[in-house]
């Protein structure tokens, strides 16, 4: 009979077994980037922020992510966008600053479970294009069944100088979510609870540029259990754009260092 032991690690389905744990850093060798950030309604946007987490600015932040040479997936690729805006976790025994993750889409299963599940980013499936380059265009689509609901474009206006590049060479940040398991057969949570998962970028190449975010409204028969997050999103205003930065580079995720947040 399968028994569980206390010093490994799980995966549903877990009876096939697990691994004893031991602290790791997740490389990301070759990671294509373009973050959209932007001025909107804060009230607005607060409505979207649990209890616990103070907005620090009126800002919200769309991650475009191509990576590749992925070690923990044997050299494998996914795309990501990460919605975030800058937060202030206020708790009883911790008060950071970082980014809360209102929501990660992205086009393969392996890190939405592992993401969901053991560090609590609220992940979902979407189909995320490649990024299509053109000329001094950089865009990408992402869809659900057939139905696109965003577009992300970018227009290369020039490299950013070395005292911008600063700023991606070595950059650690918090990032942060709210780790949510309902109850089986009922109302409620299991596990409800703000997580930190810190990683780090080391960019070796930067671009700046306008950007363009263009959301499609999906309806429920086209998106049924998503379209209401798209309906969210689409419904903030945007005040003011910001420059749009493009990066290559690296990203090391550091799950050892992830924690529950009090």
């Amino acid at each position: 009979m399968f028994k569980f032991e206390d010093d490994h690690c799980y995966r549903m389905p877990a009876h096939f077994g697990g691994y004893k744990y031991q602290p790791v850093e997740l490389c990301y060798h070759d990671v294509t980037s373009m973050i959209f950030t932007f001025k909107t309604d804060g009230e607005k946007l607060s409505n979207y922020i649990p209890e616990g987490f103070e907005l620090l600015r009126p800002e919200l932040s769309v991650n475009f992510a191509q990576c590749r040479e992925i070690d923990w997936m044997a050299g494998s690729a996914y795309n990501l966008i990460d919605i975030s805006a800058p937060v202030r976790f206020n708790g009883k025994r911790d008060r950071i600053e970082g980014t809360f993750s209102l929501v990660v889409w992205e086009n393969k299963t392996a890190p939405i479970l592992g993401g969901r599940e053991e560090t609590g980013v609220s992940k979902i499936f979407a189909d995320i294009e490649d990024l299509h380059i053109f000329q001094n265009k950089r865009f990408s689509v992402a869809g659900h069944e057939g139905n696109a609901f965003l577009r992300l474009e970018m227009t290369v206006e020039s490299p950013l100088d070395d005292s911008e590049m600063t700023r991606f060479r070595k950059k650690s940040s918090n990032g942060m979510h709210w780790r949510y398991i309902p109850k089986v057969g009922g109302p409620g949570a299991v596990v409800s609870q703000a997580v930190l998962y810190p990683q780090r970028m080391e960019a070796t190449q930067g671009w700046k540029g306008a950007g363009t975010i263009q959301w499609t409204m999906l309806s429920y028969e086209q998106c049924p259990n998503q379209f209401h997050i798209i309906y969210a999103l689409a419904n903030l205003p945007l005040l003011d754009m910001y420059p749009t930065i493009m990066t290559k580079g690296a990203i090391f995720l550091m799950p050892s260092s992830a924690c529950v947040l009090e």
